[in-house]
């Protein structure tokens, strides 16, 4: 009898502790994981250029643990859904801008604002800090896919110093340039991207804010010829965003593999494409007939110091929460 009853409980441990393991691991996936992604862009807009460079990335190094298709553009999910959409699992990844889900997560608008390099943001736990915000949203960020991005303002009739746009209407209308902007007296209009060429036809806006890249897209230089030459906001605001459930299906030695891919791709792939990039399109403005505006030295200091202080003044006003520590890890 004493014999059955040890053997029962021998049992008993034992299924015990095949359950405790099995609860303490991700099960091994069956096939590689499967990502469908989107971007607020068009494909074929050409800021979007660097995200088949990703994916193509993730596909080569990780086609036996991962499968990534990028389904589109806001075609699939509108821009400004898609972050509640890869909250909710309905999208698993998406290439988007904090500017558009600044309600979900205002602590993410400064992402922009950062003047350090992307690998000294690795470093100092800028992004460690960044993923920790998202993830409490239930979401992952991997990395940035828009550097060496910078903005700039765009005017359909040239000015020669910086009080000249005092009273100027320009495309922008989003937290990402309207803070700058009221700072120098303009009035920011909000305009949907394929709207503005015939909002420059009309006179409804007097130029617009917007990086290097893809301002031939859709026509707006043949309107605005002139460019105020000092960037500002270099970094951009683009983050890669995965649901949290989705990162946590991955095995944990090909999460880390993930990100350190990820942080060597924009070292090397990133940054160098864009800096081509925007190389190219200062050449194909020039060639279309559109001019450089320079201001002088004390003009361009303080247009670029109320380019940085103003957002972070609406930052702090909008979610102080890590406001002191963001600024710290990423200004300079």
């Amino acid at each position: 009898m004493k014999k059955i009853v040890y053997c029962l409980l021998a049992a008993t441990l034992l299924i015990g502790l095949s359950v405790g393991c099995a609860g303490g691991s991700t099960p091994a996936p069956s096939g590689p994981v499967e990502i469908g992604s989107s971007s607020f862009l068009p494909v074929t807009h050409s800021i979007g250029g660097s995200i088949p460079l990703y994916v193509d990335m993730v596909n080569d190094k990780f086609g036996d643990q991962i499968k990534w298709e990028h389904l589109g553009g806001p075609e699939v999910i509108p821009g400004l859904d898609q972050f509640a959409a890869v909250k909710s699992g309905t999208l698993d990844a998406s290439f988007l801008v904090t500017a558009y889900y600044f309600g979900e997560v205002p602590e993410a608008y400064c992402a922009y604002l950062s003047e350090i390099s992307n690998e000294e943001e690795w470093n100092d736990g800028f992004r460690a800090l960044m993923d920790d915000i998202h993830q409490e949203q239930g979401v992952k960020v991997l990395g940035r896919w828009m550097s060496n991005m910078p903005f700039y303002i765009w005017l359909n009739e040239p000015v020669t110093k910086m009080s000249d746009l005092n009273g100027l209407k320009l495309r922008g209308g989003g937290v990402c340039y309207d803070p700058f902007f009221k700072a120098l007296g303009i009035s920011p209009v909000q305009v949907p991207p394929p709207d503005v060429y015939s909002a420059l036809e009309r006179n409804v806006i007097d130029g617009f804010g917007w990086p290097m890249q893809g301002v031939s897209d859709y026509g707006w230089v043949e309107k605005s010829k002139y460019c105020i030459d000092h960037p500002f906001y270099s970094h951009n605001n683009g983050l890669i965003i995965m649901n949290l459930d989705k990162w946590n299906s991955l095995p944990k030695n090909v999460q880390d593999s993930l990100m350190e891919a990820t942080r060597e791709w924009e070292k090397e792939q990133m940054e160098g494409y864009d800096q081509s990039e925007w190389e190219k399109y200062r050449q194909d403005f020039v060639d279309a007939g559109g001019t450089f505006i320079k201001f002088s030295a004390a003009d361009a200091a303080a247009y670029k110091q109320l380019a940085y202080e103003e957002p972070w003044k609406f930052q702090k006003e909008a979610c102080d929460t890590h406001y002191d520590e963001l600024r710290a890890l990423i200004a300079t």
